[in-house]
């Protein structure tokens, strides 16, 4: 296995190291690092952002909660998606 090379310009990654991701992959940098991922990895990493974002926007409109309440909550929940299922 080839190893990491370490130039000027940054890190060169062997190619063998990302072909059993399939033939597309993104890459994207940070600050501090860099990210390769395929495009069924950053689309999962979408929907949970999305949820994320679902979940606070709903406690936010909900307000502080009691124990009760967010069991109730809960149990809300699971009725409605044991009913879908």
């Amino acid at each position: 296995m080839k190893a990491v090379k370490y130039t000027k310009e940054g890190v060169v990654i062997p190619s063998s190291w990302v072909k059993g991701w399939g033939k597309p992959v993104s890459i994207r940098r940070g600050a501090n690092m860099v990210i390769l991922e395929s495009p069924e990895r950053q689309a999962s990493r979408q929907r949970f952002g999305q949820m994320v974002q679902k979940l606070r926007r709903a406690v936010q409109e909900l307000g502080p909660l009691t124990a009760e309440q967010i069991s109730a909550e809960v149990a809300a929940v699971r009725a409605q998606r044991a009913r879908r299922s």
